[in-house]
């Protein structure tokens, strides 16, 4: 079901409340008396402009200015009930002392009624990886309330059981605040790292020097180093390039081999299958640099035959899964194929629904970006790794292309990696760091997110709000919002709908009478993630019939959902009673 209904009026002075959605204490569902001039289906496909006076809530007259049908979207999974509470707790007087005592960190706080929630304003969205500083309940809630929307699990760290206790408290957060609050479960991916060597202090690697790397598991010395992944040993070609230690160490393949009998045999030909038996590369120093044990090695121009799902990864797929994540990352991610597999293995476990995340930190993953996007729900521009198996200079165009490709394909795109790496040890971060996520955000990121600073950061309350004051800052003094494709790249499921048309008529029409909001009723959170690209310059409501889908749309541009026991009343009421004897009135007094 999608209905987008767009209130005219003068902007607030704040934005929305977090739960906009909630009735007062004590405060009737009973549709409203004021006249309506046609009985449109507030739950069901249709769009439609009203607009409304200043008047109270009761007898205020409504006008229904356009009228315009649009195919109703497929229901989605089935539904959490909503929060048992029907009263939100309100931000305590002690946490937001606390927050005011460090320079009035808090997000927009407003007052509703008697208490005091978070206000939504913010167009681009924030992510937080949590860790070592920021896993008490405490700052979870301090972290929410200076701006963060979706929580970051990172698997590279921790167990299942340490992961099971942070969504509980991210759930009774959610809970407190009656805020749908979105989980990205990131998964570690097949990291490379070569083996041990004698001295623990590695070796010194000089330039011009050769080096050899193979699967002997003996310590290693200022000749060679184990590998221990035959699949690369066998992909590397002479003049492949090999990166070590994160891009500082850096070597060319000289020439493929194998060890028969203990004699080094050399490969033939370039195009010579390696035989069975024990291969090596050896590799001459291009980058000077100390080696130690465990570092990472990278294959910037090389795909591996070899699948980004780990056997780990497959144990944290089914857990994430379990748990009910909202966002599932995949690392490493080459091709599509691998995406492709990730779904498969989603959708293994009976959770459809699941959203799919491709992080782009491989140059191979860049070129078949298109393709990438087809297959996910959305995509993350990983700079870490992406920074190190590419020329640096390269990725603010490389990043700039991936946001274009996701927007022209109306999927969300979150941008990672040091966005204020400089905060992890100082309470201020560096002007390019500002620069940086400003820029991030006209080029027409969905999200921007934060790992170091927040995860093991001394100042983490402190970078969620100096990101969130950028990016209130970036929106404020705009010119105009990114440049969004005409038409978007929808994958063609063999139906011709019209929503993207509508929808870019309903965004004119909402910029037009300068709507204060827009609301969007939505099973799946389609309409609400396709409006969105359209960048309308106002917040999103997502009227979500899920719980589960108003939690997802936590990545979307300007989009905030909610779910409560009134909109999943009239989602029941829909579905038993018929499309056309719930009244576009009713809606509209729930919104």
């Amino acid at each position: 079901m999608a209905t987008p209904c767009f209130f005219a009026g003068p902007p607030p002075h704040r934005a929305l409340p977090s739960r906009a959605l909630a009735p007062a204490p004590g405060q009737s569902r009973a549709p409203s008396r004021a006249p309506c001039h046609a009985p449109v289906v507030a739950a069901s496909a249709a769009v439609a402009v009203a607009t409304a006076g200043r008047g109270r809530r009761r007898g205020v007259t409504r006008r229904v200015g356009m009228i315009v049908y649009i195919p109703t979207e497929v229901d989605g999974d089935s539904c959490s009930p909503p929060w048992k509470n029907d009263v939100i707790d309100g931000i305590s007087e002690e946490v937001l002392e606390g927050l005011e005592a460090q320079g009035g960190l808090a997000d927009a706080v407003i007052n509703m009624g008697q208490r005091k929630v978070r206000g939504c304003s913010k167009g681009a969205k924030q992510v937080a990886t949590l860790g070592p500083a920021s896993c008490e309940e405490e700052m979870l809630e301090r972290l929410f309330l200076c701006g963060v929307d979706t929580f970051r699990l990172n698997f590279s760290h921790g167990d299942h059981e340490e992961k099971t206790e942070l969504i509980r408290k991210i759930r009774a957060l959610e809970a407190k605040y009656r805020h749908p609050i979105a989980i990205l479960a990131d998964m570690q991916g097949p990291k490379q790292r070569c083996g041990k060597f004698a001295d623990p202090d590695g070796v010194e690697l000089k330039k011009g020097q050769k080096f050899r790397f193979d699967l002997k598991p003996d310590l290693g010395d200022e000749t060679r180093v184990q590998l221990p992944h035959p699949e690369i040993l066998n992909a590397l070609k002479p003049q492949s390039k090999l990166l070590l230690d994160d891009g500082n160490i850096q070597m060319e393949i000289l020439q493929q081999g194998y060890l028969e009998a203990n004699k080094s045999m050399a490969m033939q030909t370039s195009n010579q299958d390696p035989p069975d038996g024990n291969p090596f590369v050896d590799c001459k120093v291009t980058v000077a640099g100390r080696l130690k044990a465990n570092k990472g090695v990278n294959t910037p121009d090389v795909i591996l035959p070899m699948s980004p799902i780990t056997e780990k990864d497959k144990e944290d797929i089914e857990f994430a899964c379990k748990a009910q994540v909202d966002w599932i990352a995949m690392s490493f991610v080459q091709t599509a194929d691998d995406m492709g597999e990730l779904r498969r293995r989603v959708n293994g476990h009976g959770f459809n629904e699941i959203k799919l995340l491709a992080k782009i930190e491989k140059p191979s993953a860049v070129d078949d970006l298109e393709n990438i996007l087809e297959e996910s729900d959305g995509v993350m521009v990983a700079r870490g790794d992406l920074g190190v198996e590419m020329p640096a200079e390269e990725v603010p165009f490389v990043q700039k292309r991936i946001i274009r490709a996701a927007n022209e394909q109306g999927k969300p795109v979150i941008v990672a990696t040091q966005m204020l790496e400089s905060m992890i040890k100082n309470p201020t971060p560096t002007r390019a760091e500002c620069s940086d996520i400003a820029n991030a955000i006209l080029d027409g990121c969905d999200c921007v997110m934060l790992s170091g600073e927040s995860a093991v950061g001394e100042y983490p309350t402190k970078a969620v709000t100096i990101q969130r004051r950028v990016i209130e800052a970036t929106q404020a003094n705009q010119v105009s919002m990114p440049p969004v494709p005409e038409t978007l790249k929808l994958k063609d499921d063999g139906k011709d709908d019209g929503t993207d048309e509508v929808l870019k008529a309903a965004a004119s029409l909402a910029k037009a009478c300068k709507a204060c909001t827009i609301v969007v009723f939505t099973a799946t959170g389609r309409t609400a993630q396709l409006l969105a690209q359209k960048r309308p310059g106002m917040p999103i409501l997502a009227v979500c019939k899920c719980l589960e889908v108003a939690r997802r749309v936590s990545l979307l541009h300007g989009v905030y959902g909610t779910s409560d026991r009134g909109a999943q009343d009239l989602a029941t009421r829909v579905e038993k009673e018929g499309s056309y004897k719930v009244r576009f009135s009713e809606a509209v007094d729930i919104a």
